[in-house]
């Protein structure tokens, strides 16, 4: 039997490419009666902080600008579907698109390219790729400049 999607995880950016990959959350989210979760999240690098360049990042404000920028979004996009979930959360966007996932129980992630290709994509990975191998359920990838 195939699993019907009612929960819905999509990943954004902020970028064009991501409110494509929205899009397709919201109609697959609306074609259920399911809940769509939007997550934001604020990649933090690996490694030394605090050499030359160090910084200061506030957590709990980069949070809440983000949680602004989404119920923007939910307002704008995704004309305040009332079965949304906004989530800001902070590493590697693979990582913990994949934990929020498996958290949550998600029937379906849907994720956007950038359209990268040769040495930029094998040096910088790509999260749709990572997603797409250790995903506990379907993907639904949506290619850069798509719609």
């Amino acid at each position: 039997m195939l699993r019907e999607f009612k929960k819905i995880l999509c990943g954004t950016d902020f970028s064009e490419n991501s409110y494509h990959a929205l899009a397709y959350g919201l109609q697959f989210a609306k074609n259920a009666d399911g809940t769509l979760i939007v997550l934001h999240l604020v990649h933090v690098p690996a490694g030394d902080l605090l050499g030359e360049r160090a910084y200061t990042l506030n957590f709990d404000e980069a949070k809440a600008r983000m949680m602004q920028m989404l119920r923007e979004l939910h307002a704008s996009r995704l004309g305040g579907y009332p079965k949304c979930e906004l989530l800001v959360d902070f590493g590697d966007p693979a990582e913990q698109i994949l934990d929020v996932a498996r958290r949550r129980q998600v029937d379906l992630i849907i994720t956007s390219t950038h359209g990268r290709s040769g040495l930029s994509h094998l040096v910088m990975g790509s999260v749709a790729e990572k997603i797409i191998r250790h995903a506990p359920c379907p993907v639904f990838v949506v290619r850069a400049g798509v719609q």
